[in-house]
């Protein structure tokens, strides 16, 4: 197959430069993208073309240390670089440009009301909780009072947030400790745990590393895993809950985050169906809080994947990237 079908089949606007980001080829969609012919946009920096500077630094270093850049947000594209070679030569440098797929809660308001509500009854739940161990307990207890003030700081940033921007699932990444989120997330279930008598599992692997995450949002994608986990097991006899964290080996460069339980489990139809809105088999569910969870997780530039036997239980595994889309990684 001649380069020119591979550039003329690729699906996205595609262009090839030197090492120092002069455009040498590019393919229909390309030109279509800027509207200019390959004869005007050939011996131009393709930094100058998508009016994008600080690409030249990229498209050099992609360059000279035979690196990758993928998902460069830069306006409402993703721009990816990687080394172009020829014959096992180096020549260039591969830029892909991806549009930014639109966020399924700008274009449907009643979806993203949906998922508000449904974001918002989470922490409600856990200060529900937490506030009926305290009627029992009849006297102060400093857990549950953080438990309590961390999730009304949750809902004010939450409804900032909203302020701001409908599109509650954009992260805004910090280095943190994916420990101290699990565990802050099930916290918030301590009076569920207790009232099925659940015993929860940690098989962490403490040499992980903070990566850049979104506290907050991976917090409420947690908090739907951990609150599915709960409801599936409350006919069953053995309740169990196993939370296990570890390096990736496919792909690499991520770490997992796993939650096993012992609940009611799915059929094959139902896993497939797990991630779309609304789709639920309870009969009180919204069928949002699995939607959101994989949102949640595809802004963070991860994936979740599902594992479930009817009778036997779940398993559910969240791969997180310990780089950002642009490639950096702030704790490191």
């Amino acid at each position: 197959m001649e380069l020119e079908d591979l550039l003329f089949s690729h699906p996205f606007p595609l262009a090839i430069t030197d090492g120092e980001g002069v455009v040498v080829k590019v393919n229909q969609k390309f030109e279509l993208l800027l509207n200019k012919s390959e004869k005007f946009l050939k011996g131009k920096e393709i930094s100058k073309l998508l009016g994008c500077p600080e690409l030249k630094e990229r498209v050099k270093r992609s360059f000279e240390e035979e690196v990758e850049f993928l998902g460069y947000r830069f306006k409402d594209k993703y721009i990816h670089l990687s080394p172009f070679f020829s014959s096992s030569v180096k020549k260039g440098v591969l830029a892909i440009i991806e549009p930014v797929p639109e966020s399924p809660f700008t274009e449907n308001v009643n979806l993203f009301l949906k998922g508000l509500s449904h974001e918002i009854r989470n922490p409600l739940s856990g200060i529900k909780g937490a506030a009926k161990l305290f009627k029992e307990l009849k006297s102060y207890d400093e857990e549950l009072t953080n438990v309590i003030i961390q999730e009304v700081e949750r809902i004010e940033r939450l409804l900032n947030e909203i302020t701001r921007s409908y599109d509650f699932t954009k992260p805004n990444f910090k280095c943190e400790n994916i420990h101290k989120i699990i565990q802050k997330a099930v916290s918030t279930f301590s009076h569920k745990i207790s009232q099925l008598s659940v015993k929860v599992n940690y098989n962490f692997d403490p040499s992980l590393p903070e990566i850049p995450l979104d506290s907050d949002k991976l917090t409420q994608a947690i908090v739907n895993v951990i609150k599915n986990a709960l409801e599936s097991m409350e006919d069953s006899k053995n309740r169990v809950l196993t939370v296990q964290t570890g390096y990736s080996i496919r792909p690499a460069d991520f770490i997992f985050v796993k939650f096993i339980d012992t609940g009611k489990g799915m059929e094959e139809e139902e896993v497939k169906n797990f991630f779309l809105p609304f789709f639920t088999t309870k009969e009180k569910g919204t069928g949002i809080g699995t939607f959101i969870l994989k949102e949640i997780v595809k802004g963070h530039g991860g994936e979740v994947k599902v594992k479930s036997k009817k009778g036997k239980g779940t398993e559910i595994t969240i791969l997180l990237p310990m780089k950002r889309k642009d490639g950096k990684n702030p704790c490191s």
